[in-house]
């Protein structure tokens, strides 16, 4: 399904470059579609180009690793837009050229201002399209199947034709038509949450059931050094057995209650307080009988769903 909606996406969109581009005849048409796209075409296609791979990933990311300095370079990201609207476009316009390097060449009339704007573009064109073309081998891969380099490979090729048929009217009307589509999904998306709702912590699905096993948040224990020995608080639990596991490096304890027995991670603090984690654990006897968390497996018995992100590089996260 996911290669049959891409090859339909790929298909209109290169054949609407090639219908464009037999009708891109002159220079002004090719670079500045010849001053013919409505404003409302226009403006969606700029969201579209804002709302790229690179945005949806990078900005992201930046968000989830540095927080609000991530968030930051988003708007400083947008409003270089208007100053490079007003202090290279509309320079541009008056004399009547396309590209930074035709407006240096005009006013300068040197070569080496024109090799070394024509390098610098180079530069920043390559660095501006690594996350481009990142981002689109990592979503083809699980998308569609494709290794990585064969995503990149494709949908750098898909670029180059639509750049080379019509210029900016058919980069404009992809542009377009992908803003559109992230505008209506974005709002079929926002409609469905306000429908049903938003939960941090969902239900587990039951398979081949309709009910649902409600989320579990893992449990606590305070926990004390007491004579070289760490136990919990709570003298209800006891501890029956330390293991160490190597790989990840963990100190695990058994802990008993009423009779009955669980794993838990040994957490300790910089401060020197500690803390027993709950764990999950899976055992298969001699019989074959497989056991989750001390009790037989069943669809009702699985192991659960682990959380929410709770750290990046030590700061806190959603």
């Amino acid at each position: 399904m996911a290669i049959t909606v891409f090859l339909i996406f790929v298909g209109v969109v290169l054949g609407l470059s090639f219908y464009l581009g037999r009708r891109t005849k002159s220079s002004s048409g090719y670079y500045a579609a010849g001053g013919s796209i409505h404003w409302s075409v226009n403006g969606i296609a700029f969201a579209g180009d804002y709302l790229s791979a690179a945005s949806f990933l990078g900005i992201c990311g930046m968000i989830a690793t540095v927080g609000y300095d991530g968030f930051l370079y988003s708007i400083g990201y947008l409003a270089g837009w208007i100053v490079a609207l007003f202090i290279v476009a509309e320079p541009m316009k008056r004399l009547g050229k396309y590209t930074f390097t035709d407006a240096l060449d005009a006013k300068f009339d040197s070569r080496g201002i024109k090799l070394a704007a024509a390098i610098s573009t180079l530069i920043v064109s390559i660095c501006y399209l690594i996350p481009q073309m990142v981002g689109a081998g990592v979503l083809v891969e699980p998308l569609l199947g494709m290794p990585y380099a064969v995503g990149v490979i494709i949908v750098g090729a898909i670029v180059i034709t639509i750049v080379a048929t019509a210029g900016m009217t058919s980069t404009t009307y992809v542009q377009f038509l992908k803003g559109a589509m992230l505008i209506i999904f974005s709002l079929a998306l926002v409609v469905a949450v306000c429908l049903r709702g938003l939960s941090t912590m969902p239900d587990q699905l039951v398979p081949g059931q309709d009910n649902k096993i409600p989320f579990h948040v893992p449990l606590k224990l305070e926990a004390v050094d007491r004579e070289g020995s760490v136990v919990p608080t709570d003298a209800s639990w006891q501890v029956v057995e330390w293991q160490e596991s190597k790989a990840p490096k963990a100190i695990l304890a058994k802990l008993a209650k009423d009779n009955k027995n669980s794993w838990w991670l040994l957490n300790a603090s910089k401060d020197g307080s500690f803390e027993f984690l709950e764990t999950q654990w899976e055992t298969v006897d001699l019989a074959g009988v497989k056991s989750i968390n001390g009790a037989p497996a069943s669809t009702q018995n699985q192991l659960r769903y682990e959380g929410n992100l709770e750290a990046i590089q030590g700061r806190t996260g959603p």
